[in-house]
């Protein structure tokens, strides 16, 4: 997983995949070119907000104090909102939200397995980090969607709502123990990898190019970057 990780930050802005020896030679590759058909796209962001929703109250449950209790609860109605969001515009469209979202449980699961931990800290950190990786990722997948609802579904992705308190507990967290950091910053590195190896797993699904490992890599470059800046935001080290 880190090794792919490291080639992700190795990679440029816009992948360049050279081809023969001539570099003028190359092909860009955006995330939005692997975007999946418009039900796929819905269940799964419905799906990934659904277990940000969960994430968030379980955090709720365990806050220290009222102030932490607030910012995860705030999180947790900005997610459950997104996913009702898209759950409904499921049902406009004369689908099972439940029966849409079904298709793709198992590989959700076992990313929540993969970052589950009994470390209030930690699970924060997973709650504000995972969702800022996949509200940007699905932004980005939902400029190819094939499909008038794309810039709805981008507006809604592109909301901050509750963002802010949070990153500002998490500031104060480290702030107060520092011991914090060091613990936090290797937790981020593990959160980022197995984010976007369920990001790569999303592609397979897509309605507009043929999905090959190997051109998908370093596809990331975008959110990888996205993903330090918000690191350095908290004072840790990508």
């Amino acid at each position: 997983m880190f090794a792919w990780f490291r080639r992700l930050n190795k990679s440029t802005a816009t992948v360049r995949r050279l081809r023969g020896k001539d570099p003028r030679d190359t092909v860009q590759v955006e995330v939005a070119e692997f975007a999946p058909d418009i039900l796929s796209f819905l269940a799964l962001a419905a799906s990934t907000e659904l277990f940000l929703y969960e994430a968030a109250t379980q955090a709720v449950l365990g806050a220290p104090n009222l102030e932490a209790k607030t910012a995860m609860a705030d999180i947790a109605a900005d997610a459950l909102h997104k996913h009702q969001v898209f759950a409904a515009e499921l049902e406009k469209r004369g689908k099972n939200p439940a029966t849409e979202m079904e298709r793709f449980v198992t590989r959700v699961n076992q990313f929540t397995e993969r970052i589950t931990t009994p470390d209030w800290h930690q699970h924060v950190l997973s709650v504000w980090l995972v969702g800022g990786i996949f509200d940007g990722f699905f932004a980005s997948l939902a400029l190819g969607l094939k499909d008038s609802y794309s810039k709805e579904a981008i507006a809604v992705l592109r909301s901050e709502s509750g963002r802010t308190k949070l990153e500002q507990l998490l500031v104060s967290e480290v702030a107060a123990d520092p011991k914090l950091a060091d613990r936090l910053a290797l937790w981020g590195r593990r959160l980022v990898g197995d984010s976007l190896l369920f990001a790569r797993d999303v592609l397979q699904y897509s309605d507009n190019r043929e999905f090959i490992v190997d051109e998908t890599n370093p596809v990331f470059t975008g959110l990888t970057a996205d993903h330090m800046r918000r690191m350095d935001t908290l004072g840790l080290t990508a």
